[in-house]
């Protein structure tokens, strides 16, 4: 039996990652066989190439990096995997989080944020009315 995350949220890269070292990264292309190889990946796509005409050349442009899958995937490996991807790609800034909630629901929300330029696991601490946090 799997255990699987659903995922949302979005980290932001500024200069936007560009070219051929975006499409030589693991992180640009995670999938073998239709399945997500990699926790997360670079949410990439076409725009004008820079002082060109939109209509004549184009490149390839990563803004942000997301979860690998749209509904829900194998996270374990997430927060290493960013790191991985921040150390892969000095002199870009990289800002947000991604939120997860594992199959157990609100009892099992974490995240993974870039503070410093590290990947960092946080959880938060849930407490409902009239309890106390333990």
């Amino acid at each position: 039996m799997s255990y699987y995350t659903a995922v949302s949220g979005e980290i932001l890269i500024e200069p936007p990652l560009r070219g051929a070292t975006l499409k030589a990264s693991p992180f640009y292309d995670p999938w073998i066989g239709g399945e997500a190889q990699r926790c997360i990946r670079l949410d990439a796509g076409e725009e004008p190439a820079d002082g060109a005409a939109p209509e004549t050349a184009t490149e390839l442009v990563a803004r942000r990096v997301i979860s690998a899958d749209v509904e829900r995937l194998d996270a374990f490996d997430m927060e290493d995997e960013l790191q991985e991807l921040l150390d892969a790609f000095p002199g870009h800034t990289f800002t947000g989080r991604l939120q997860c909630m594992g199959d157990n629901h609100w009892s099992d929300m974490w995240g993974v944020v870039v503070r410093d330029g590290r990947a960092e696991k946080v959880t938060p601490t849930v407490v409902w009315p009239g309890d106390t946090e333990t």
